[in-house]
């Protein structure tokens, strides 16, 4: 392995720095910039495409090519060509784009998570990524984050660019191959990967596009960390599973799926004990058909918190209380029922003032007690918000 860095070592030594002070380095082709008209921030930014010579942007306000960009700095500015409106042009200044501003300015196929909502689902994984250390890059296990139902890409660059400080910098020798998958440099450097999301989608067409997405971020900084499939999740998880031999290796997961707990069971089975399984779902019911999959086929899950997204970009995040229950009264007439307590002995039923007993995971599922329980689905107490979908955050449980 050291020999292997050493080599690896040689091909990464930079002569200049991999990132350099924005302010201080200028627009080079293969760069996006975003703009803005100088006279005023109201009016919707542009992004352009992958600076190249020759190429031109076309905006409200009249053209700007591509070599009036190369070469310039952040916040410098830009004149368009004289148009009817504006003789002598509209005055535009240059931005470095933002991940957020990338995310929503991109072409899109799909509606991707809202950037605020990405940042919610990395923060509840509560990632902590630590750097590589020299002579112990095998250290530990891998951070291993499968997200299934890639999309637009958006949590995907935000998952990538939670783990990113867990690898080693790509090789610069990668950087202009085309084909780089062929490239033996950039195989033995993802060998090494400490830290890899995995991310699924069924279609061709959209995970080709996320890929896109994704890579057209900074340079395509954040892609190597991640690795694409186009399958469907819970056959992708029972192969990898039984590839690896059996032992589980997601330390997180992420849903965003039709009929979402249909894959539970599957996914759980790949989950380190701790991990969290992550559901968005447009409805509350949704959530609920989670939760009782859980239960009915005691899948070893504890349901930890439902919180609801803001709706076109609000702020989201009131918690909801959401769990199965059994009345009070049919909890004392099973009771009455069985025979089995002797006298003197504890019923096993903790006295409480409340009308409903509350079930944990898939708990009692395992102990064959199924029946007779109705589901508790309210807000729970705090700030208003009008609901664009729902978290369900579950935890592994120790079997």
């Amino acid at each position: 392995m050291r020999r292997l860095w050493r080599s690896i070592q040689q091909i990464t030594s930079p002569k200049t720095p991999y990132r350099n002070i924005s302010d201080l380095r200028p627009f080079q082709p293969g760069d996006r910039v975003l703009l803005r008209p100088k006279s005023s921030r109201n009016v919707s930014a542009t992004l352009t495409l992958p600076l190249k010579p020759g190429l031109r942007l076309d905006t409200h306000k009249g053209s700007i090519t591509h070599d009036d960009i190369l070469g310039k700095r952040v916040r410098d500015i830009v004149c368009t060509g004289p148009t009817k409106s504006a003789p002598e042009g509209t005055d535009f200044r240059l931005y470095e784009v933002r991940l957020e501003e990338y995310v929503r300015f991109t072409r899109r196929l799909v509606t991707p998570l809202y950037p605020q909502d990405a940042r919610l689902i990395v923060d509840l994984l509560d990632l902590h990524v630590q750097a590589p250390q020299w002579g112990h890059e095998s250290a530990g296990p891998k951070i291993e984050i499968l997200e299934a139902g890639t999309g637009h890409g958006a949590l995907t660059l935000y998952l990538s660019r939670a783990i990113h400080g867990g690898n080693r910098p790509l090789p610069l020798k990668c950087s202009d191959v085309e084909d780089e998958e062929d490239h033996v440099a950039l195989g033995q450097w993802k060998s090494t990967r400490r830290a890899v999301i995995h991310t699924i989608e069924v279609s061709p067409r959209y995970s080709t596009h996320a890929q896109k997405i994704v890579k057209g971020f900074r340079k395509g900084m954040y892609h190597h960390n991640v690795d694409f499939h186009v399958a469907n999740v819970s056959e992708w998880t029972r192969a990898t599973l039984e590839r690896r031999g059996g032992e589980a290796f997601l330390s997180h997961a992420f849903l965003d799926l039709p009929s979402t707990e249909e894959h539970l069971s599957a996914v759980t089975a790949a989950l380190r004990v701790d991990g969290a399984l992550i559901v968005f779902c447009p409805s509350i019911t949704q959530i609920m058909a989670c939760m009782e999959k859980v239960k009915t086929d005691a899948i070893p899950l504890d349901l930890e918190r439902v919180l609801e997204l803001g709706v076109n970009g609000g702020t989201g995040g009131r918690e909801w209380d959401v769990r199965a229950v059994r009345p009070r009264a049919a909890v004392k007439a099973n009771e009455a029922a069985r025979e089995v307590v002797r006298d003197g002995e504890d019923s096993g039923v903790e006295v409480s003032d409340d009308d409903e007993l509350p079930v944990e995971g898939a708990e009692k599922a395992r102990q064959g007690d199924k029946g007779g329980f109705k589901m508790v689905c309210r807000p729970k107490v705090g700030e208003m918000v009008v609901g664009g979908g729902f978290l369900g955050v579950f935890r592994k449980q120790r079997m």
